[in-house]
Order: C-alpha cells, then structure tokens, then sequence
C-alpha cells in the first residue's frame, strides 16, 4: 500500500516532528513511503532519505508567518495553502497515494483542500490551533497583556470560521478519520469541532536514549556547557506563556537551580526571560536548533526535565526524559497526566505550589529516587505501548478500517 506522509511545517523541530522522524522507520516497513512538507532541516533530510523515502516539497521553503495582521487576514493558512498549490506536480502526488496520513500543525490542515473527497485520509490532531479556542497563547510570555485575548478573538473571526469548516468536512466525510494523540486531546477534539476521534499516541525509541551517553554526547555536553552536572533544571519549548517559561523560573527558584531553556524566542524575548531570571537570581542558558545527540547530553545530565505548560495535549518530553533516566516534574495538568504517575516515574505537581516544586527538586537530585523513578519511566513506556513498532501497527490497522 502507497502512504503519502504530509506535515507542513518541519523546521521548529518540536515533538510532532520529532514523533514522525521516530515513527517513518516502522511505517515504512508497512508502507511504501513518500514524504511530503513544506519546509525541512538538512539533519531531518538525512534521516527521511537514508530510509530510502522520497521527499516532495517546495523549491523555496515556507516559513510560518505570525504577527497580528496574519491573525486577522488567515495569512498564515493563506500562505501555507499558496505553498502546497507551489509544489511541482502536487496532484500527482496525491494521485499516487493509496492513503494519506497528515499531522497536524501550522500550515497542516490546508492541506486538506487539495485532497479529493474519494482520497483516503487519516489526521493525526495534535492540538487546536493556538489562540484561537483559548486566552493563554494570546498573553506575552511574562503573562502580561490580560486585555489581548478578547480583543484578538474578536479579530481572529474569518480565521476561527475558515479552520472550524476544515474540521467539518472530517464529520461530512465517511473516506477521512481523525486520531488524537492522547486521551486529553480527544477529549478537546470532541469539544471543539464534534469529532469523536480514537487515540493514537506518540512515541519514543529506547534506543535513541542509551543509559550511557556515547563518546559524542559527551563532546557536545563539553562543547555546549549547559552547567555543572545535576546543578540546573531544563525546560523545552519556545518562549511563551503557553510553555509557562516564565512560570518555570517562579516554581523553580527556591531551589538554587539555573535553568536551561532549549527552544526559541526573539532577541527581545530572550533579552527578557535572562533578565528575570537575574531578577529572581536565576543563570539562565537559552539553546536553540540542538541536534538530537546535543538535546540529549544537556538532558541527561540535569537535576530534573520541568514543565508547566498550559493545557498540553501530550508532551513528548516526559517520556523523553523517563527514556534518558532523567526525572520528570511537570504540572498536573494535560497530557502530563497520563504519562506521569506521581511518585513512581516522576512527579506531577499542582500550579501555584511552589514549597511542593522546591521539595520535588531536592528528591531529584537524590540517588535512589533517580534510580526508582528511571526504572518505573521504563515500565510505564512499557504499558503504554509507546514504541514505534506499536505506533505504526496502529495506524496501519486505522488506515485499513477506514
């Protein structure tokens, strides 16, 4: 059977794209595979292309447009469907396929309006569309900016309309179905655009996270030099109040840990965050466009993996961490909750409790407790069936039963 893979937007390298590259090799003993995207890192190439998948994307990468004017206008969904259109010879692309299987994300669902209604088709929902369904992705990442939310969903009308009727036509089509990937994010689904979708969870390769780092982990630990060993707390994601970065040098400060933030953010942002971090006498190391082997070395060799981002639909970190051996301490909210059992692989803490998070952060560090909670992350993996191998079983047997 022919499978067309479709993601828009590959270069933020964020967990969907990392949950892909992870899962293309078991797909691709089930399928024949191309792959198809708007834009790509050269690393995220070498690896599609060593499994001997075709890669069809456009001559000049599309980049993903923000700003408040792309709010109002759709530009960015306006952009992302002129990018698709750009691509030489789409529609035999789509022709060639037997099934379609598309990730959600920016640029992702405009997709859809080049699909013929015949044309079978998984979605892989990740999460809404930030902002338009919530107030959190609209404040500044310091939390400040309370009067945006009301006045940008006013504004984001035409562009709230224009993806709710994306979603639509998954209810009207018998040939397309909609897997969540977690419990949690069904459950958004079903409230937001009445689709009763099935889970399909992410998933990590044990074998990308030995318990000994190798010879090149070690030489980019040494080249980076994220801190002292066991002496700071890292956090992922791009600087916002949705990922709670912030909040993070909040719950984190009692405990004298730095903090290193690997995700993105402006100069400006950037600027800011270190600046409240000196604030709160916090060192905090902003590390952007790490190779898998250099996110790994400056995880292992953290006190904790910490997050407190708002309403995450899954959360590949977690489960990233646990794999590594690395604790994982996140707030007790969204598809954290379903990865993390609460003194047994990790700890899930409330928002807001701050003596609890400092107390976290000191069992951390304690031998036994890394030990227990490293062993229990194994187990838990286990039962969750979170491997490539079952990921890609599960889609194959969803794709069969459309």
């Amino acid at each position: 059977m022919r499978l067309l893979v479709v993601k828009a937007a590959m270069t933020v390298n964020g967990g969907a794209s990392r949950d892909l590259l992870r899962n293309l090799p078991a797909i691709s003993k089930k399928f024949q595979v191309q792959f198809l995207c708007l834009n790509l890192m050269q690393e995220q190439r070498n690896i599609i292309e060593s499994l001997g998948i075709e890669i069809i994307s456009p001559e000049t990468h599309w980049e993903v447009g923000g700003g408040l004017w792309n709010e109002i206008t759709a530009g960015q969904e306006r952009s992302a469907l002129s990018a698709w259109k750009s691509i030489n010879q789409i529609q035999e692309v789509i022709d060639w396929a037997d099934f379609i299987h598309l990730t959600g994300g920016n640029g992702s669902m405009e997709f859809i309006r080049l699909v013929p209604e015949n044309k079978q088709m998984h979605l892989h929902f990740l999460e809404a569309k930030p902002g338009i369904h919530e107030d959190v992705n609209h404040l500044k990442p310091d939390g400040t900016g309370a009067w945006r939310p009301l006045i940008l969903h006013l504004l984001q009308t035409f562009q709230r309309k224009r993806i709710e009727k994306t979603f639509e036509l998954f209810v009207k089509n018998k040939n397309w179905i909609v897997s969540a990937n977690s419990n949690f994010s069904a459950s958004n689904l079903e409230r937001i655009y009445n689709i009763q979708g099935g889970v399909l969870y992410p998933s990590v390769d044990i074998s990308e996270f030995p318990r000994c780092p190798n010879p090149g982990e070690i030489d980019a630990f040494n080249k980076i030099k994220p801190g002292n060993k066991e002496d700071y707390v890292v956090t992922i994601g791009r600087i916002s109040r949705f990922k709670g970065t912030y909040e993070v040098i909040d719950h984190v400060k009692g405990s004298g840990l730095d903090i290193v933030v690997i995700g993105g953010g402006s100069t400006n942002e950037k600027i800011s965050l270190e600046d409240y971090g000196r604030k709160n006498k916090i060192n905090i190391k902003i590390l952007s466009g790490l190779s898998a082997e250099e996110m790994s070395a400056v995880m292992r060799n953290a006190t904790a993996i910490v997050g407190l981002a708002h309403g995450e639909a899954f959360g590949l970190t977690p489960i990233e961490a646990m794999a590594l051996g690395v604790p994982p301490i996140f707030v007790r909210e969204g598809g954290f909750c379903e990865t993390i059992i609460d003194g047994e692989n990790g700890r899930l803490i409330n928002r807001g409790a701050y003596e609890e998070w400092t107390a976290a952060l000191i069992q951390a560090r304690d031998p036994k407790n890394r030990e227990k909670w490293a062993k229990s992350g194994i187990k838990r993996i286990d039962e969750l069936g979170l491997t490539p191998e079952n990921h890609s079983t599960k889609l194959y047997e969803k794709i069969r039963n459309i």
